[in-house]
């Protein structure tokens, strides 16, 4: 065969296999399928918002020749790892940020969705979220006896930024509305440390330890996470921060003393302490002497004890040294207090720690004050034991179930179901009780605390005490009592702060107009500072 021939029968052949290839399109009808619009005409492209700021968006959703009714809508905010969680799902947004704070911004997503074809538009913005969270006072309460709840009040008491009395915000139920649910137990004991500004909030219940970012109130470890070797069981009695120097915190949990420096976990530091003791109050100096620590009170010896730093923290607990007797004489000898139980221990007046105590089978109550530190050397020695006075006599003594102190004079509160005195703690001079504060009917006091970190308060004017509008404003620390109260009835909480006038004597304002009232709580349980 030749070559035309050849070529003549491929040409054929490709023209049978193009031929055969057309398929009849006669009756096929193409539909152009419209797209979703959204139109965000007036909206920002990003947002920078407080945690727990409601976020409302309203953008035009339209696509041409569909019912709106068709559409579907999901928003959802966005982050790195994974992360995403729906916040809406109408076509205008009003939804809570609970996210939490951080240096990232999250991504807000709105997915369109049309519901006959399952086509999708969507459109995004950069959502930056910070604390609301700053200086206040975090309140601990519960509603049914069984579960707790944290809340803060940011006001001019308890918040240094704050300029006046106006604005007051409490956040409620914080732990709840981030958490999903509140915490599981009462909460007895709570603390607040900034280490580098590496915050957290410790709370304690009978038998739980929790951390809680105070940035965002999530939670963030419990119980054997916060320790670099956890124990086997968990019964807390006690917690203390220390802010000023050499940032630490002491913790008492299961009779025995734990401290925790900086950013560390947890750790039973003393490592050669005796074991023959069992504690169940702390106190350690808001400012110290760089060789000096806590004091811890021994239950089962009936002796003081005291903590080395938590800059050694590889030194032993240790006892006081022996009682040196020669004039001037100790008051008493910490080694040895006898059958007491302690009540209370604070810092008091003058770098001092004051205990309360109480003789375990007799209604007789005592205030120590015991020398821990002091600006002149040898820091430790025997006449530590600075002064004891006889609190028996004082009215309602017995019936006192909340104490507090401050560093600015020689003065003890105490308080009974509804009644605050004050009495005095001169070395030498007789101890002068005194009636300053009485509950309103029908309410109860739950606890009682000197306020110690940042905040201001007003005090009555020195030449027209009885005008408000010449008030005087001073810092907070250390000159604001706070209580708790509870009417049964009612079912309500209430903080109520009342500065101290009159220093050396615990004289509280009477004026009702200096007394601030923080209330809609359900039963406080405890309350505690926090800090920037």
């Amino acid at each position: 065969m030749d070559v035309k021939k050849i070529f003549f029968y491929l040409i054929l052949l490709v023209s049978v296999l193009t031929t055969a290839c057309v398929k009849d399109r006669t009756n096929l009808v193409l539909t152009e399928i419209s797209p979703i619009k959204i139109d965000t005409t007036g909206i920002p492209p990003s947002y920078v918002l407080f945690q727990l700021d409601t976020l409302r968006l309203s953008p035009a959703v339209t696509k041409e020749g569909l019912n709106s009714n068709q559409l579907k809508y999901e928003w959802t905010m966005n982050a790195y790892l994974g992360y995403k969680r729906v916040i809406g799902t109408e076509k205008a947004l009003v939804g809570q940020v609970t996210e939490a704070p951080s240096s990232t911004n999250y991504t807000l997503i709105l997915t369109v969705t049309d519901t006959t074809t399952n086509l999708k538009a969507f459109y995004t913005w950069g959502v930056s979220v910070l604390s609301r969270f700053s200086e206040g006072l975090i309140v601990a309460d519960t509603k049914d006896g069984v579960n707790a709840d944290l809340s803060l009040i940011m006001s001019y008491n308890f918040t240094g930024s704050y300029l006046d009395e106006t604005g007051t915000k409490i956040y409620r139920d914080l732990y709840s509305s981030i958490n999903g649910s509140p915490l599981n137990g009462l909460v007895k004991g709570l603390s607040y440390m900034n280490y580098n500004n590496a915050k957290n909030i410790t709370l304690l219940t009978d038998n739980s330890i929790q951390r809680v970012d105070p940035n965002s109130y999530k939670r963030t470890l419990k119980d054997g996470q916060l320790f670099i070797i956890a124990p086997d069981v968990f019964s807390p009695d006690a917690i203390q921060s220390i802010q000023a120097t050499n940032q630490h915190e002491y913790l008492i949990l299961n009779g025995k003393a734990y401290g925790r420096f900086g950013g560390s976990g947890w750790v039973y530091p003393f490592l050669t302490d005796p074991k023959n003791y069992t504690c169940r109050k702390v106190c350690g100096l808001q400012a110290p002497p760089s060789n000096s620590g806590g004091v811890v009170y021994d239950e089962l010896n009936s002796r003081f004890l005291l903590l080395p730093t938590m800059t050694s923290s590889t030194a032993p607990i240790r006892p006081f040294p022996t009682v040196d007797n020669s004039a001037p004489a100790p008051g008493f000898d910490p080694a040895n207090v006898g059958n007491k139980t302690c009540l209370f221990m604070h810092e008091g007046y003058n770098k001092r720690v004051l205990s309360v105590m109480k003789t375990r089978d007799q209604a007789q109550y005592y205030a120590y004050q015991l020398i821990v530190g002091a600006s002149a050397a040898p820091l430790e020695n025997g006449k530590m034991g600075y002064s004891v006075h006889d609190l028996s006599s004082n009215p309602e003594i017995g019936q006192s179930k909340f104490y507090a102190c401050s560093n600015a004079e020689e003065v003890l509160f105490y308080a009974t179901d509804t009644k605050v005195y004050s009495t005095t703690l001169l070395v030498g001079g007789a101890t002068t009780p005194l009636l300053r504060y009485t509950a309103a009917s029908g309410e109860k006091i739950t606890g009682m605390q000197m306020h110690i970190r940042g905040g201001n308060m007003f005090l009555p004017s020195l030449t027209a005490p009885t005008d408000y509008a010449q008030k005087r404003s001073m810092a907070s620390g250390n000159r604001l009592v706070v209580i708790s109260t509870y009417n049964e009835t009612t079912k309500e909480g209430k903080i109520i702060a009342i500065p101290l006038e009159t220093l050396g004597v615990g004289g509280l304002v009477t004026d009702p107009a200096y007394i601030k009232t923080y209330g809609g709580f359900g039963k406080i349980t405890t309350f505690n500072f926090q800090g920037l």
